[in-house]
């Protein structure tokens, strides 16, 4: 019996050194998966407009082809996000991370599920609206754009960056903080190559501003009335329905 105490003790050294490698390699794949996708969705248009001739206009105003292009990055990170979350979760996924979630699922009250109804009918409403007003083709553009953005922004931090942690505690505040990096980041490049002298240091901390308020509301919106829809909904309303067009 004295024999194996060593060997168990060596067992146990082996197991906590395997434990600590698996969490560093997690460490490192969530990190590398964020960049990634944040860098395809940020980053292609930028880059067109450094190396091409593509136009810096409002993106409801592009040419068909350009606006095609300055689709392409949040629809390809959105996608990709989805691809990542069709695969196993390292963890068992905490709520906040299951991207579709119905709010009947976790317990959710008739009051609930009558704010969340009001929320997308609201927004449904003034997209309907939007398109009465007109015009429709610049309308169409940038609320199409602004449906993959939105996207993007969810199904990254709310889900793949979420659901890579033991507790959903931990999958909210890093959802939350680089949402507001990856915001604060993409208004920074664009004052950076935009040439019209703004402070590139400004404009981060603006976006890290309003990207943290937009993930926190998601982040309630989400722990409050369940899933993906009530989240994007609010955002897009807010950012694209209200904003994209008072801008």
């Amino acid at each position: 019996m004295l024999e194996r105490r060593p060997d168990r003790a060596a067992d146990r050294k082996r197991q906590s050194r395997r434990e600590e490698l698996s969490e560093r390699l997690v460490a490192f794949k969530r990190v590398y998966r964020w960049l990634n996708l944040t860098a395809i969705h940020h980053a292609i248009w930028p880059l067109l407009l450094l190396l091409t001739t593509a136009p810096s206009a409002p993106v409801e105003h592009l040419p068909l082809g350009w606006y095609a292009l300055r689709l392409a990055g949040p629809a390809l990170a959105a996608a990709l996000a989805l691809f990542y979350l069709a695969q196993p979760p390292l963890y068992v996924s905490p709520p906040l991370a299951v991207p579709f979630e119905e709010p009947g699922r976790q317990g959710g009250s008739h009051l609930q599920a009558q704010v969340r109804l009001a929320l997308i009918g609201l927004t449904c409403m003034l997209a309907i609206g939007r398109f009465a007003v007109g015009p429709v083709g610049p309308v169409a553009r940038l609320l199409l754009f602004g449906a993959a953005d939105v996207a993007a922004f969810q199904l990254i931090h709310f889900g793949v960056v979420a659901r890579t942690y033991r507790s959903s505690d931990q999958g909210r505040f890093a959802a939350i903080g680089l949402f507001a990096l990856s915001w604060g980041v993409r208004d920074a490049i664009f004052v950076g190559i935009g040439g019209r002298g703004g402070s590139i240091e400004l404009a981060l901390l603006s976006g890290l501003l309003l990207g943290g308020t937009l993930a926190l509301l998601s982040a309630g919106s989400r722990g409050w009335l369940g899933g993906f829809w009530p989240a994007a909904a609010a955002h897009w309303l807010i950012v694209y329905l209200v904003f994209g067009f008072v801008a």
